[in-house]
């Protein structure tokens, strides 16, 4: 069938800044994303969001090192994203803005 299919560009980023939420952990409304096309047709994604950071004082230690978890967070991203979209992720740029207290979550 004649034709092109399109992923807007409002689309893109609402799904980058899903697929950030949750790679870091961190909640959907505290976390921006840009998408820019490099005009090859990959996209370069910049997220900035909180820190997801243990309960001061629970004496918990976090799984991993800040550097080591953007650098999981952006592999995840890219990888998430080429799967949901099909576009080719050539950069992912992850900022830590704040932090957030990492509650458990309830299994209901």
């Amino acid at each position: 069938m004649a034709g092109y299919d399109r992923i807007g560009t409002t689309a893109l980023v609402r799904t980058a800044q899903a697929v950030a939420a949750e790679a870091l952990r961190a909640p959907l409304r505290e976390v921006r994303a840009r998408v820019a096309d490099d005009g090859r047709g990959s996209l370069a994604v910049t997220i900035t969001a909180p820190l997801a950071v243990p309960v001061l004082g629970s004496h918990t230690v976090p799984d991993e090192p800040v550097v080591r978890t953007a650098h999981r967070a952006r592999a995840t991203i890219a990888e998430r994203m080429v799967v949901i979209t099909g576009r080719q992720v050539e950069r992912v740029d992850v900022t830590f803005s704040s932090s957030v207290i990492d509650t458990p979550r309830r299994v209901r």
